[in-house]
């Protein structure tokens, strides 16, 4: 009888402890199904464009610092020149990167020419990144330097109030 007395002790003071753990779980698993599906979204938005010729997608490194009013992504554009790169907003909330790498090698290389390793690519390529809905594309700059494009756009668009902390 001891031995039963002890172990409903024991259940009855972790069962707040088991309550907690379930609710991490919980709260783990909710996080972890709306990444899947913001995933899934994305990847819907990417089939819709018309991608036939799209090649590869750049590189990008998106900078969130809390202390800047912008959010600044850094796409990898190796041999680009700014004019041959477009960026456009598409349905109010997805920002397009594209263009196309045309290969520096001569049209006219005789057919007796192989390239043994030829991991540069080259033809169109397209990125997309989700922007704060109704960002205007009069508030995103781009520049290109050195092969690296960079992008920015506001944290929150202009005329959306945000809440302060309190």
């Amino acid at each position: 009888m001891t031995v039963t007395t002890s172990t409903r002790r024991k259940l009855s003071s972790h069962s707040g402890n088991t309550d907690e753990q379930f609710q991490a779980l919980d709260r783990a698993l909710a996080r972890r199904y709306v990444f899947r599906l913001l995933h899934e979204q994305r990847l819907r938005r990417i089939q819709e464009q018309p991608q036939s010729d799209v090649i590869f997608r750049p590189r990008v490194e998106i900078c969130d610092d809390p202390s800047s009013s912008r959010i600044t992504a850094t796409l990898e554009l190796p041999g680009m020149k700014a004019d041959d790169v477009r960026v456009t907003l598409e349905r109010d909330s997805l920002l397009a990167i594209s263009g196309e790498r045309v290969s520096k090698a001569p049209s006219d290389q005789p057919t007796s020419v192989t390239f043994p390793v030829k991991e540069i690519k080259y033809g169109k390529f397209l990125r997309t990144l989700d922007v704060p809905s109704g960002t205007m594309m009069s508030t995103i700059s781009a520049a290109m330097s050195d092969g690296m494009l960079l992008v920015s756009w506001p944290r929150s668009p202009p005329g959306v109030r945000t809440r302060s902390p309190q």
